[in-house]
Parts: C-alpha cells; sequence; structure tokens
C-alpha cells in the first residue's frame, strides 16, 4: 500500500514520516536549510512481511504542482493537520485535490498536540470534521499524536499497518503504464526511474517505450516497495532499472509504457468546478493542467454551457500546448493560471481527435457515447452513431490486444477500412447508393454509368467504394470501367464507336494483340485520333486500356489475371515466370503487369509479384 501525505505547510508530515519508517524524506539541502519540503520524498515502513510505502509532498502553495505529481487514484490519503493551528487553507486545497484524483480512503492525522490544549484539540476535531463532512474522508479515523514524546505513532501505525492487510491491488488488464516521478543514475546499475505503477503488469526483460520520448529500452532490474522483485502490478511503488542505448535523460512528467504512445493534444473532461472557486468559468479560460506526474498548460473550452458556476460539473474540451498521456477514465486536476489556485477537475471521457465542430450535435452525442461506464456499452453507443475508428477506440479505453479482440467478436459490427461498421449502417449506405443510381439512370436513359465520386447519397467517401463493390458482388449493380449501372443496364455505342470496334475486334482477339501503334497502321488511323476513340470505348467497357499503347479485350485480359492467380497461389512470381506461363512476350508481359500494379491487383516487391487484390480492381466484366 501506497500513502500519500497531505496537509498545510508546517504541519510536520516529514517528522511524521520520520517518527513512522525512521527516514527522513528531506533529502534536498535546500530542503534542510528551509526546513520544508520542496520536492517528493519517499520512504517504507516494514513489518511482518508487510510493506507500506510513503509519499511526502510539499505543504506549500508554491509546490503544489509537486504535490499533485505525488497522488495516484489507488493510494491512501494520510491528511496531517496540525492541532494548534487546526485546518488551514492547503489542508483544504490538498484534500480538495486528493478527491479530484480520486483517492477513496484514508486516515487523518491530527499532530502537535503536545502544543495544545485538550479544548484546543477538541475545537481542531470539530474544525476537521467540518472540513471533510460529504469528502472520502469523512468517516476516516483521527488518530492524536505528538512527536517529542512519540504519542499516538504506534497506533497510527498499527492503523496503517491494518489496512495494507485489506488494501487489494487492482489486476486489470491494461497495457503497462507508470509515471516517472523520479531519474538517476546508479553506479553499477546505470537508469533508474521510479514512479506509481498506474495499470498493467511489469516483468523483468521486458520492453519498454518512453513518451513523449520516441525510444524503447529493456526492464533490466526492478523493485517493488524498496524490495528486489520480478513484477509490478497496478498500485505499486516501483524503481526500474533501465537498459537500452537509445534512452532519453528521463524525468518527471515522462512515462514507461507497454506500447508506442503518441499522447493527445485535446482531452473532453467530466469537469467538476470546486465550490469554494471565487468566480464563474469562461469559455477560452487559461489553465494548468496536472495528469500523474505530468503538467502542460492548456485553454479551457467550454462544450454545453457560456459560463460555469462554482459547484458546477459539465464537459469541457481541454485543448492542450504539449500532448499529455490521459486514457478514458484518467483524473485530470486543473488549477486557474491568473488566481493561482485550484479550480476544479474529473475524468477524461474523450481523447480520440475531434470531429467535425467542437459544439456539434453529433460531436456532443458521440460525447455521450464515450461517457459509458465500459467499454463495451460505449462501442455499442458509438456504433449507432456511425463507425469507429479500433485504433483510437482502442488507445481511448487503454485496451490490452487481448481485450479488443474479444470485445470486436462480441460486437454485432463488421472492420472495414480499420473501422467497425455496424450492419444497419452497411445496408443503409447500401440501400442509398442502388436506389440513387436507378433514378439517376431512369432519368438519363443515354447515362453510362456513374464514377464512384458522382455518388451523392451521404456515404463516407472512405466506404463508397467498398459499398459500390459490395453491391457488383451480388449483382445489385454492374461496374464497366469504372462507372456503375443497374443490372441489366445496357450500354449502347454510338455508330462510331461500333463501326471502330468492328475493326478492332478481330485484331484484339488474341492472347498477344498488336501495339495501338500497329493497329493504327493496320486500320489507317492517325495514332492520337486513335488513342482517344480507344479510350471512349475502354470507358464503355468494352475493351480494356492498358496503357496509351496497349489494348485488350476484357476476356483475353481475364485469362491473364488467371495466369497471375495460378503463379501467385504457388508463391511470389517474377515478370520472366508470367511471360512464360501466359506465353506472351516480355513487353507485353511487362505492360499488363504494370497495369495490374497500378489497379492494386498485384504488388511488386524489388523482382517479384503477388496478387494481393479481388479481380474487380480490374474491371467487373473479368470477374
Amino acid at each position: 500500500m501506497i500513502v500519500t501525505l497531505a496537509g498545510h505547510v508546517d504541519h510536520g508530515k516529514t517528522t511524521l514520516v520520520r517518527l513512522l519508517t525512521g527516514t527522513d524524506t528531506d533529502r534536498l539541502a535546500e530542503e534542510k536549510r528551509r526546513g520544508l519540503t520542496i520536492d517528493l520524498g519517499f520512504a517504507y515502513l516494514q513489518h511482518d512481511g508487510q510493506t507500506v510505502g510513503f509519499v511526502d509532498v510539499p505543504g506549500h502553495h508554491r509546490f503544489i504542482h509537486n504535490m499533485v505529481a505525488g497522488v495516484a487514484a489507488g493510494q491512501c490519503a494520510l491528511l496531517v493537520i496540525a492541532a494548534d493551528d487546526g485546518p488551514m487553507p492547503q489542508s483544504r486545497e490538498h484534500l480538495q485535490i486528493l478527491q479530484l484524483i480520486g483517492v477513496s480512503h484514508g486516515v487523518i492525522a491530527l499532530t502537535k498536540c503536545d502544543r495544545a490544549s485538550p479544548q484546543r484539540i477538541a475545537q481542531a476535531r470539530e474544525e476537521i470534521a467540518e472540513l471533510v463532512s460529504g469528502t472520502f474522508l469523512e468517516d476516516a479515523a483521527i488518530v492524536e499524536t505528538a512527536a517529542d514524546a512519540g504519542s499516538g505513532i504506534p497506533e497510527l501505525r498499527q492503523l496503517l499497518l491494518a489496512r495494507a492487510t485489506r488494501t487489494q491491488t487492482d489486476q486489470q488488464a491494461r497495457p503497462f503504464r507508470m509515471a516517472v516521478d523520479r531519474a538517476f543514475s546508479l553506479k553499477g546499475a546505470g537508469l533508474v526511474v521510479t514512479g506509481t505503477v498506474h495499470c498493467g503488469r511489469l516483468d523483468i526483460d521486458q520492453e519498454l517505450h518512453v513518451f513523449p520520448a520516441a525510444a524503447a529500452g529493456r526492464v533490466r532490474g526492478l523493485h517493488v516497495q524498496n524490495h528486489p522483485a520480478e513484477h509490478a502490478h497496478p498500485g505499486d511503488r516501483a524503481a526500474v532499472n533501465l537498459a537500452g542505448g537509445d534512452l532519453p535523460e528521463l524525468a518527471r512528467g515522462h512515462w514507461l509504457c507497454a506500447r508506442p504512445e503518441s499522447g493527445h493534444r485535446i482531452l473532453v473532461l467530466d469537469l467538476q468546478v470546486l465550490g469554494d472557486f471565487p468566480r464563474s468559468i469562461r469559455h477560452w479560460t487559461p489553465v494548468h493542467v496536472y495528469h500523474a506526474t505530468s503538467h502542460t498548460t492548456a485553454r479551457l473550452a467550454l462544450l454545453q454551457d457560456a459560463r460555469l458556476q462554482p459547484g458546477e460539473h459539465a464537459w469541457v474540451e481541454l485543448v492542450l500546448d504539449e500532448p499529455l498521456l490521459a486514457k478514458r477514465g484518467d483524473r485530470i486536476v486543473i488549477r486557474d493560471q491568473s488566481l493561482d489556485r485550484t479550480l476544479g477537475g474529473g475524468s477524461v471521457i474523450d481523447n480520440r481527435p475531434r470531429q467535425g465542430r467542437r459544439r456539434s450535435p453529433e460531436r456532443l452525442r458521440a460525447i455521450g457515447a464515450c461517457a459509458r461506464a465500459q467499454p463495451g456499452e460505449s462501442l455499442h453507443a458509438l456504433l449507432e452513431l456511425g463507425p469507429v475508428a479500433i485504433g483510437p477506440f482502442q488507445a481511448l479505453w487503454d485496451l490490452s490486444a487481448d481485450d479488443l479482440h474479444g470485445l470486436l467478436a462480441a460486437t454485432p459490427a463488421a472492420v472495414r477500412q480499420s473501422h467497425l461498421v455496424s450492419d444497419a449502417h452497411w445496408e443503409e449506405w447500401r440501400d442509398a447508393l442502388r436506389a440513387e443510381c436507378q433514378q439517376r439512370h431512369a432519368r438519363d436513359p443515354a447515362l453510362q454509368g456513374l464514377r464512384e465520386n458522382d455518388f451523392a447519397a451521404p456515404v463516407p467517401a472512405m466506404f463508397r467504394a467498398a459499398v459500390l463493390n459490395s453491391l457488383v458482388a451480388d449483382a445489385a449493380l454492374e461496374q464497366r470501367a469504372g462507372r456503375y449501372q443497374p443490372k441489366r443496364h445496357q450500354v449502347t455505342l454510338s455508330a462510331a464507336e461500333q463501326s471502330l470496334f468492328d475493326r478492332l475486334q478481330p485484331l484484339l482477339d488474341q492472347a498477344q494483340p498488336p501495339s495501338l501503334g500497329d493497329i493504327g497502321k493496320i486500320i489507317r488511323e492517325p495514332l492520337p485520333q486513335l488513342l482517344r476513340a480507344c479510350k471512349g470505348l475502354a470507358s464503355k467497357g468494352v475493351v480494356v486500356l492498358v496503357n496509351d499503347k496497349r489494348l485488350y479485350l476484357p476476356g483475353h485480359l481475364a485469362q491473364l489475371a488467371d495466369t497471375a492467380e495460378r503463379l501467385s497461389a504457388q508463391g511470389a512470381f517474377t515478370a520472366r515466370e508470367f511471360r512464360d506461363a501466359a506465353e506472351i512476350g516480355r513487353n507485353i508481359a511487362i505492360d499488363v503487369l504494370e497495369f495490374f500494379d497500378a489497379k492494386g491487383y498485384t504488388r511488386r516487391l524489388g523482382d517479384t509479384r503477388t496478387v494481393v487484390g479481388e479481380r474487380s480492381r480490374l474491371l467487373p466484366l473479368l470477374v
């Protein structure tokens, strides 16, 4: 169990840790000179196999950013209040921060009781009860202590050890993340970074990635709660010895992660404004943002109201100056820049790139879907609104590969173009494109088909080709030369086109037809005019223009596609193997293969090719 101390400056937090553990957490010379904690301090209490770690945080308001860095949601709070002073401004602000970050249990230490009368101690207890009313510490035990006499210390120690015995570590199967709060070098060991494990499991020899630096390292050694260990779990205080030649200079605010991360510059937050904040919150307020050990500045954009009043909560957008590695459910603390005090905080709802206008109804509905309690519920709600990008959704919920696979398997939707698309939306798009195609051809009988970009139906552009191809595959539409037509829609040739085709067909009806230049000489047509006329025939699907010098009948090109597929079934093939199998010349073989490459039907790698696309990529007449 990790205990975070919180409280006003000079209320005895560091002294309390020293009495409990025997360790002085003020390690900096400046801290010893000034007699106050500036940076985080760490100590451990060992008893009967139990380990309790202590994080001593600064009490002075000028070091509040260091205090926030020492708090994690799964920790136990030890709120320290001096009996002679009673609750002070930082007592209240620290309690608010603990609550905003999601700390849910703790103990209250009433220090310096030897310096206060019984009446003053009783009054301090009343003031504490008023302070913690309605918070997670409302029913917390209050232990009276005195440093000089050592009274109350054994009772507090036993209370914390008992809580450590009952504490259950969250073992969520999420990818490992740990926020770095310290980094240093040890002679003979090298780089060591410390922090509290945010989620996931860490093992010796595991590869880790550093955010925001694009670097990777390997876990060479591991200490958990100040003891050598093979594994670390969520909530553990860990010291990780990293090995890796390209590791940057790590510092507070970096993260160690199981997979590469790019962070997020826009976060949607369910913000709770503190009730004692002295003014309303306006749109585009400049703020400080604290997430684990990371800090950046941002603008706070309101999504639902013109202003927010103290005590209210609402969805807001944080437009960050630097990216943060914040996932769905992570806790954020926000401080007002001009007032230098805590404004509020809350949990992340959405970290995906913004689509469309900030306050559009569509976006607010998507935020509402992301606000669902479980990833499965969220995914179902998002699918009702439209396609869901799988990668950003996995990053939002910080899902492991196994959890994502299980979620997709249980969802009645199909993976298309790296998105999840519901069957209802897919059928809606099919109906819309089929109906538009039929209606426009009915209005214009001379229409020779619609290109993909000619359709006006509200089908996302990235899915339009796939939807049209599915209609072609089901014989609901026909495709010729990249144009889509209703089934049984007949392409008509003009008299001039029919005359030209009648002269071309006998010349093209072979596996190795002559070049377009040779055809022009045979039928006595100038090459430029012949090329233009052949492009018109190709647009109607009666011929295939492989390039500006090569023309094929669809049936013969289909036979060459058959040859490519037979070769590809045995492995990657060369142009020479294709030439020999098709029994055509080398130049023609290269022209045909380059046509296949350009259509995405084959993929070239070095001197070999493999069939990777559907036959419909060439022409539906070849299917």
